[in-house]
């Protein structure tokens, strides 16, 4: 089938038809920040593709934006025949990430078609997390005496991925672009950056890290409060996924309230 490229001025209306699903993966809140990345730069790479007739309905898509190495899709339908369809007119060198576990079985069809067996690419899980704004709005936020927080900038991008447990060649690009794009929130101790949160393409938190140095303070915790705070202030609903081996910050989540709502994974060719 023909690969149908949804026309910028169109995304508000793609959105729209996950209003429902504002708390889920690769859905309102994900569509959203590809509107605002496109807004502060209209020449960024940034495309959003069908082959369903009736995605105005069904709500189909692939987003392909390169900077975040990664496909994003979803569908509204119950028969992945047009996502798959539409998957499939992208070889099987992207990665297909964070999506839905219902999207599981499309996803896996779609390197099966691309020639690969189930040895040949792997699928890594992250419990999806979800706390109310009503709570989220509640945190105390008050920082120690000797922590101050204000938002990174493109300088920190290198000290952020080198921490990153899932950073790769060439990933501090992708860092820079979600610092530049998206909100994040660093903590300071006197001039050095020691703690952060970022937002990802899918509108949730992600790579919150704290340096060793300054672990077991309970500064991982307090910037997950200053930018779910933040969040919820603007009205967006709060997620964040983490690794399901990752025990210490799962522990941390359901500490501050945060309640798994879903599995979301990434795929890809190993």
């Amino acid at each position: 089938m023909q690969l149908i490229e949804i026309p910028v001025e169109k995304w508000p209306q793609l959105r729209d038809l996950y209003q429902h699903q504002k708390d889920r993966s690769a859905s309102y809140n994900t569509l959203q920040i590809f509107i605002e990345w496109i807004r502060k730069d209209p020449k960024l790479q940034l495309n959003i593709y069908t082959t369903s007739k009736e995605w105005q309905v069904d709500g189909t898509f692939v987003a392909e934006a390169p900077v975040t190495r990664q496909l994003v899709c979803n569908t509204l339908n119950e028969d992945f025949t047009d996502l798959i369809n539409t998957l499939n007119h992208f070889d099987n060198s992207k990665m297909v990430g964070g999506h839905p576990e219902r999207l599981m079985p499309a996803v896996e069809k779609h390197f099966l078609d691309s020639g690969l067996s189930k040895e040949q690419f792997r699928s890594d899980g992250t419990v999806w997390q979800h706390i109310s704004r009503e709570e989220a709005l509640n945190f105390n936020t008050d920082l120690p005496d000797n922590i101050t927080t204000k938002g990174l900038n493109v300088s920190h991008a290198e000290q952020v991925n080198r921490v990153w447990p899932h950073r790769s060649e060439g990933s501090v690009i992708f860092v820079e672009h979600l610092i530049k794009f998206n909100k994040s929130v660093g903590l300071f101790d006197g001039e050095h950056l020691v703690a952060w949160c970022l937002i990802l393409p899918l509108g949730s938190l992600g790579l919150l890290q704290v340096e060793e140095s300054h672990k077991r303070k309970g500064l991982g915790m307090l910037a997950v409060k200053i930018i779910s705070k933040y969040l919820a202030e603007q009205g967006i609903e709060v997620t964040a996924p983490v690794v399901f081996a990752n025990v210490p910050s799962r522990s941390m989540f359901k500490q501050l309230g945060f309640k798994i709502i879903d599995n979301v994974y990434w795929t890809f060719k190993i």
